[in-house]
Formats: structure tokens, sequence, C-alpha cells
């Protein structure tokens, strides 16, 4: 698996792999040949300084001086061009991931918690990139230049160099024991920083809920409690590092001692010059670099790694089909929406809906109610291709739904939540999501039919106006009327709307439903009503309970059925309003 996803990063450069590898190496020999050019430079001056010959070493620092500052000004060229590639591979991985989980079904999003897809989306592509910026490239660079600065070591002397590569190993000893808890841990802080998310998500999202019923204390001390794993986790991961880093420090040191105590008795011997004993103990940085790097290289390129699996799972979930299998079918139906014996279930053992039969005439408007949990909301979820049920046909437009694309069911239909769901952006944005291309002139006239226009030209910004995160700067009432509109704009032959007058007040539900009625002309509609008032003129009323159909007509019909359902509600709201005038029956 993991080799897999270590050849899959590659496959997100696409066209810019080519480049990225020219620069590495381009990078990689620059990094080699700057370090052989400090040797020989550091060789060359002290080997004059040693002659005492002043003219010799101004000549050895102009000439190998010059070189190194042309090197060292080439170096941020070939950089730009990888951080640019590095840059836009990450980009085309956060484009893929985002617009794959808008082609996921409806179920996933119900299995996991929003906040780790945050994480996923922030904090595993971070730690993607490294991948690109940091891993790969210290990779090629570190050994290009660690097993170049050694073989020039032995041309220059093979003994000092014999004496760097033992302490380089000790070095990758160290190193490698270290890797292992180190990896450990930032796993672990990555845990702790995607449990950090989903505490802040819900506390950003329930915030009213929060302070209405005062959880501020027990929402607090979770999300300090998630915050404390973080520092805990990122402290151990910092106190490990800083006894690595002493060791590393410790061993360089030996290593440093050691070439120069040696070096200096070859030099002293007249085996060797001074300037060469200078010259391998520059080397040396390429070797320790080289060494320190391959000692957590294993560790961090698995964190990367993991990192990218996580991304890849959500790339792998298989999408949402464009229709569902196709079978043998019986007659269709001339009705616009038709569930015949339909048996469906979150959970295969549990039946929301069981052998539900009805038929929306075209035209029509046909209204849901019932008691909660009696599976109005999961019709509605099934008409748009959310679900497939488990047994029974569902005729849409006088197809079976099998038949149809997804795209084509959706659109199809213009639905209306009973929480009016807003973008964050303006109120003609919102407005022009019901109509790709939409002119302004078009979202003016929805807005007039949905009883929006009034109230978006007395705000300051009118139709630019902000709305804020899930429309929080406009009211129940506005948000809903908004929806409204963009439903107006869509214009779908079928509505499908939940009904949430009943959390509004008089005026705000009274424009609601006018804008409701002028929608509703000209389209089959089904309603799920959650106030039996609101749907007293429907054309026919469907009472649920538990999954099945047990009453149907129209309001006064079912008014005549004693120790009906419908009676029942109708009769406990009727009260009920007497009583507190704002209670809604769900």
């Amino acid at each position: 698996m993991r080799k897999d996803s270590f050849l899959r990063l590659f496959g997100f450069m696409k066209k810019l792999l080519p480049i990225y590898i020219i620069s590495l190496l381009i990078l990689s020999l620059l990094s080699l040949g700057s370090q052989i050019l400090l040797a020989n430079l550091f060789k060359d001056m002290f080997d004059a300084i040693a002659l005492k010959n002043f003219t010799l070493m101004l000549n050895v620092v102009k000439y190998f001086g010059l070189i190194i500052l042309v090197v060292f000004a080439i170096f941020p060229l070939f950089y730009y061009i990888l951080d640019s590639t590095v840059a836009t591979t990450t980009g085309n991985i956060r484009k893929a991931v985002f617009q794959h989980l808008q082609s996921l079904a409806v179920e996933y999003f119900k299995k996991g918690h929003s906040g780790n897809l945050i994480s996923r989306l922030t904090n595993d592509i971070a730690e993607t990139e490294k991948a690109y910026s940091k891993i790969f490239m210290d990779f090629v660079i570190q050994i290009v230049t660690g097993i170049g600065t050694a073989f020039y070591m032995f041309v220059l002397e093979w003994r000092l160099a014999i004496i760097s590569i033992m302490s380089g190993f000790l070095t990758l000893i160290v190193n490698i024991w270290f890797a292992r808890s180190l990896k450990r841990i930032s796993d672990k802080v990555q845990q702790c920083l995607s449990n950090l998310t989903e505490k802040l998500s819900d506390l950003l999202n329930g915030i009213h809920v929060i302070r209405n019923f005062n959880l501020h204390k027990i929402i607090l001390t979770k999300y300090n409690s998630a915050t404390e794993s973080v520092y805990e986790a990122s402290y151990e991961r910092v106190n490990k590092k800083a006894i690595l880093s002493v060791l590393n420090s410790i061993v360089g040191i030996i290593s440093f001692i050691g070439l120069v105590t040696m070096g200096s008795y070859l030099s002293i011997k007249g085996y060797i010059s001074i300037g060469i004993v200078v010259a391998v103990v520059q080397l040396q940085n390429g070797i320790n670099q080289l060494v320190k790097f391959l000692g957590s290289f294993n560790s961090q390129l698995q964190s990367s790694l993991a990192a990218a699996e996580r991304l890849f799972e959500i790339l792998d979930t298989e999408a949402e089909p464009i229709n569902y299998s196709f079978r043998i079918f019986k007659n269709e139906s001339d009705y616009i929406i038709s569930f015949n014996n339909v048996t469906f279930g979150y959970d295969q053992n549990i039946k929301v809906l069981d052998h539900l039969n009805f038929s929306v005439p075209e035209g029509k408007i046909i209204a849901l109610v019932g008691p909660s949990g009696g599976g109005k909301s999961t019709v509605f979820k099934l008409i748009l291709g959310f679900y497939q049920p488990q047994k029974g046909d569902i005729i849409l437009a006088g197809k079976f739904i099998e038949k149809l694309t997804l795209d084509e069911i959706r659109s199809k239909i213009a639905y209306v939540p009973q929480d009016a769901y807003l973008f964050s952006g303006t109120i003609s944005e919102n407005i022009g999501y019901g109509k790709n291309g939409a002119t302004m002139e078009e979202i003016i006239e929805a807005a007039k039919i949905a009883n929006a226009h009034d109230f978006i030209t007395r705000l300051e910004k009118g139709y630019d106006t902000l709305v804020g995160e899930r429309g929080t700067y406009l009211s129940g009432g506005q948000r809903q009327r908004i929806a409204i509109a963009r439903a107006v704009l869509k214009n779908a032959p079928i509505l499908l709307l939940d009904e949430a007058t009943s959390a509004l007040d008089t005026e705000s539900e009274y424009l609601v439903q006018e804008a409701l009625s002028r929608l509703m002309i000209g389209r089959t509609t089904l309603v799920i009503a959650h106030r039996l008032s609101t749907v007293q003129n429907a054309d026919k009323i469907l009472v649920l309970k538990d999954g099945k159909i047990v009453e149907e007509g129209t309001h006064e019909e079912l008014l005549q059925v004693n120790g009906g359902v419908y009676r029942k509600l109708y009769y406990q709201q009727f009260i009920a309003v007497d009583n507190s005038d704002t209670v809604a029956v769900n």
C-alpha cells in the first residue's frame, strides 16, 4: 500500500514531473559542487597561509570566491522552480480531493465527523506537501552531496575519510534509534490534531445550543482536554528532538576532534598538508547532513505517506453512481411520482419504510404528515437519489428512477429544506445557485416571487449583502425566502418542500406561505407538513406511521376518521396553539 501511495504522489505532478526531477538534479549537483569548492578554497587558502604567501592566498580567495558566489546565486532560481511545481502539485491534490468529495454519496458523510474531513483537507494535505517540498528534495540532494563528498574525501586522504565515515555510521545509528519513537509520536500528534479539529467544529457549529444550555464549561473542558493532548504529544516530540540534537552534537564534536587530531598527526609527520585537514573537516558536513537525514528519512516519509493514504482513502471511495443498477422493469406509470412496495432501512435490520405505496399525479399537491420517525424525510431522500430502496420501485416523471441518471433526477426537482442552507457569499450568489449562468434580472424576478426583494433592497448593499456562514447574518424567514427564490430560479417541474414555517413569527410565516403558494403553481408538490394548518388545502394528505401509510384523504375527510392518527395530531396541535400559539408537531 505504501509503495502504491509513493508512486501515486508523483502522479499528481503530471507534466511538471520532468521539470521537478531536472531541477532537483541540478540543485543536487550545485550542492555537491559548492561543498567541493568550499573544501578546495579552504585547502588552498590554508596551504598558502602555511607558506606565508599572502598574494597566493588572495588569488585563491578571489578565484574560488567568485565561482562560489556564482553557484550560490543560481541556487534561488532552481528553488523557485521546485517550489512552484510543489505549489501547483499541492493545488492539484486539494482540487482532486475536494472534487471527489462532492461526488460521494450522502451516506459517506453520515459515517464520519466533519472535523475529521476538515483535518484531512488541511493537516493531511500539509503533511503530504512535505513529501514534495522537503523529503524527496532532501533525499536526492543529501544522497548526491553526501556520496560525492565522501568520494572526494578518499581522493584527498583515505585515512581521514575512513574516520569520517565511521563517525557518520555512529550518527546514523543514533538517528535511526530515535526515528521509530519520533514516528510514533508524530502519528499521535496528527491524530490529536484531528480530534482537536472535531472539537473546534462542534464548538463553532453548536454555539447557540452551547449558550442556550449553558454548556460553556462542559465544552470548554472537552476542548481543553483535546488541546492538552496536542500539547503533550507535541511536547514529547520536542523533547525527543532536543535529546537527538544533543547526541548529534556530541557525536559531531567527537568526530571533529578525531579528524583534527588524526589530521594534525599526519600533517606534522609530513604525509599531508594542513590544507587537506581543513578541507576534510569541511567535507565532513556533507556526510553528517546525509546520515542525519537518513536516520529520520523513513519516519518522515512514512508520516507523509500515512497522510497521503488518508487522502487516497477519500479518492478511492466509490463515487455516487450515475444511476442505480439496471434491471428488468414492469410497466411504467403516468404518475409524476410513484412508490410501489418500497422498503428501505438505513440499517438492513430496521425498516424505516415498509412496503410503502403512493402516487402523486402531475400538478397536484400531496402532503406527508405523521409522528416523528414515520419516514417522511426518508421519502425525500429516496426521491432525490441519496439512497436506493432495498425493495420496490420508484417512478419519477413516468420513468423508473433507475433508468434516470442522478443528474437527470435532480434536474427535475427543486428542494426547499426545513432549515434553509445558505453558502458564505452574497444574497445574489445564493439565489443564483438555482440556475447556472442566471442573469441579475432573473435573480431579482425570482426574489420578487419569493417575497424576498423588498427586504433585500432595504439592506445597505442590497443583493451584494454578505449572508455570513450558513446565512447567520439573516433571520430564519429571510433565509427561507432566499431558499425559495433559489427554487423559483431552478424552475423544476417537481417541488419537494420540507415545510419550516412552524419556527417563524406570524409575519414571516405569512410571507413564506405566500411565496410557497406562488412557487407551487404549475408544479407537482410533495410537502412534509409540521404544522397541519398549512396543508389543509392539499389535494391529498398521506399519514405516515412506522414507514407505512395508515391514512389518506383530504383534510376534511381525515378529520372525520374517529380515532385516526391525523385527527389526533390535528387536535393536539389545535389545543397546543390555543395554549402556547407556537407548538409544532414533527
